[in-house]
């Protein structure tokens, strides 16, 4: 493995969702000739994740290709990385042209999140975490006759999400939201509220405090034997790695998560850097950043920074991730929404936003998720992000107290 800076860094980015493409053209273009960046995506056009329940009910979604967004100094390989050995620095590229060997001084697991179903009966279950599964649910949802029932399991936002947006779209079936905990219950109360209000005048059943044990193909069994029809089973209950970074034996988490320090490389391979969903960094409030995009730009961004003061020989630029949430935005449908700000933690606080206001911030969050990488690439260093609440660190060179 080479450990040092060379006149070209090869660096490996799996993944071409918001993080990959983000880390890969500010690292291309904040580096220049120092770096020769290569990036593996199973397809040739970016997904815009944030949108894959529209995709499910057969709404356009503009898919724009890699090599445009990516440009002229990035190299974009369509395949998957079916093996990659962090040692020796060498990647096992499975795609349309077949199998190849990439070699590589630094990676950056970009490889995002999938669905996971941790009950008997996933083979019932539809999903819309990755395209292939939001593509299998559109043609089951619309065969769906009158009057069918129709399970999401999973209160979060991509659950809050999907279950308006099926909803509002097929008024003729009976459509439920299915959680363990409070429906809405993030939220501060007005938010609540409102999630409740609209998702009741969409005809959304609200099943809350209680857990799906298993599925079977026409029905949920619950928590104390309690049965619910479902002729349609959506799971939003729970994301986890692809199992890459698993199989490399790089330190990973329980739901198969590099494990990094807070510049976000690898605690066990200190030159394997992770972003995104792919990436288990420390948060100031001692978790993981949660699986979000407003974690995936930053992440990205600063690797993309830290990848390149190493390959300028810069090694005082190798600093934690510093990284606040300021709110968070919610669709429920076409016409409503919620935004809520929070404490630079992620916790919900004060009053949450409705209204035009609300539907407006979400389309302009899907529309700019979808043009970041474009930006960054057009102008490299554009992404920045707000910084969370620390105790002011020592002046490089001065003790600490």
């Amino acid at each position: 493995m080479n450990t040092a800076p060379t006149a070209a860094l090869k660096v490996l980015v799996v993944g071409a969702g918001y993080a990959g493409t983000t880390a890969a053209v500010r690292l291309a273009g904040r580096a220049r000739d120092r770096v020769d960046v290569t990036v593996v995506n199973p397809r040739p056009q970016f997904v815009n994740r944030l949108r894959l329940h529209h995709v499910a009910i057969g709404r356009p979604v503009p898919a724009p290709g890699l090599r445009d967004l990516l440009g002229a100094g990035v190299t974009l390989i369509e395949g998957t990385v079916a093996e990659l050995d962090p040692d020796t620095g060498r990647a096992t590229v499975a795609g349309p042209d077949g199998v190849r060997d990439l070699a590589f001084d630094r990676v950056v697991i970009a490889a995002g999140s999938t669905t996971t179903v941790p009950v008997p009966g996933a083979e019932h279950v539809h999903a819309v975490g990755d395209l292939e599964s939001a593509r299998r649910l559109r043609p089951a949802f619309a065969a769906l006759p009158e009057n069918a029932q129709v399970s999401v399991v999973g209160g979060g936002f991509t659950g809050l999400e999907t279950v308006a947006e099926l909803a509002e779209s097929r008024p003729d079936v009976a459509v439920r939201l299915v959680t363990s905990g409070d429906v809405g219950g993030w939220f501060t109360p007005d938010g609540r509220e409102h999630v409740r209000d609209t998702l009741g005048t969409l005809g959304v059943e609200l099943v809350g405090g209680t857990r799906v044990r298993a599925v079977e193909r026409d029905r949920l069994l619950l928590d104390g034997g309690h049965v619910l029809p479902s002729d349609l089973t959506v799971w939003c209950g729970g994301f986890a790695a692809p199992p890459l970074a698993r199989r490399a034996g790089l330190a990973v988490d329980d739901q198969g998560a590099v494990l990094t320090d807070g510049t976000l490389r690898s605690v066990s391979h200190p030159h394997v850097v992770a972003v995104g969903d792919a990436g288990h960094a420390p948060a100031p409030g001692g978790d993981r950043y949660s699986m979000s995009c407003q974690y995936a730009f930053p992440s990205a961004a600063h690797a993309a920074d830290v990848l390149r003061a190493e390959a300028l020989g810069r090694s005082g630029d190798d600093v934690p991730l510093d990284l606040g949430f300021t709110a968070r935005v919610v669709s429920l449908g076409r016409r409503h929404a919620v935004l809520q700000p929070t404490t630079k933690e992620d916790v919900a606080r004060g009053r949450a936003w409705t209204g035009r206001a609300a539907v407006l911030a979400k389309n302009v969050q899907v529309r700019g998720t979808a043009r970041a990488a474009g930006v960054e690439r057009r102008l490299p260093g554009s992404v920045r992000w707000p910084h969370a609440e620390r105790a002011a660190r020592p002046v490089r060179g001065e003790p600490a107290a």
